[in-house]
């Protein structure tokens, strides 16, 4: 299970990264689930942490505009679990999407400190 907190009527949950001869970290991510990718990160975020490149892609942003990113391969810890996952090097503020939250059933409490859970989803819960 993994939990986060309603701060400013936005849903977060924080993910940690494991970079190479560093110790792991926290990044509180808003959910959004209009974004279909993994995770976002501002492009200074992903320069200052070295993730690697994967490519790049042309992205289309909420007011219609388009952009070209750069994609990038982070190792991070998923529910106890570590995991590579794809980062988009785009916005000013991290971002999590519903790739990374494929299997998962999420519950938010809206309102001020509520709680936001995501728990796998199991046989036993279909």
């Amino acid at each position: 299970m993994i939990y986060g907190r309603i701060s400013e009527s936005k849903a977060t949950i924080p993910v940690i990264f494991r970079l190479p001869s560093q110790p792991d970290f926290s990044v509180d991510f808003l959910i959004d689930t209009g974004f279909n990718g993994y995770l976002t990160l501002p492009p200074q975020a992903v320069n200052a942490m070295n993730l690697p490149v994967y490519s790049s892609t042309p992205i289309s942003l909420a007011d219609g505009s388009e952009a070209l990113s750069t994609i990038h391969f982070a190792t991070i810890i998923w529910d106890d679990v570590e995991k590579i996952v794809l980062v988009l090097a785009s916005g000013y503020k991290p971002l999590l999407g519903v790739a990374l939250m494929e299997g998962y059933h999420l519950e938010i409490n809206f309102e001020e400190n509520g709680l936001v859970s995501l728990e796998k989803i199991s046989s036993a819960m279909l």
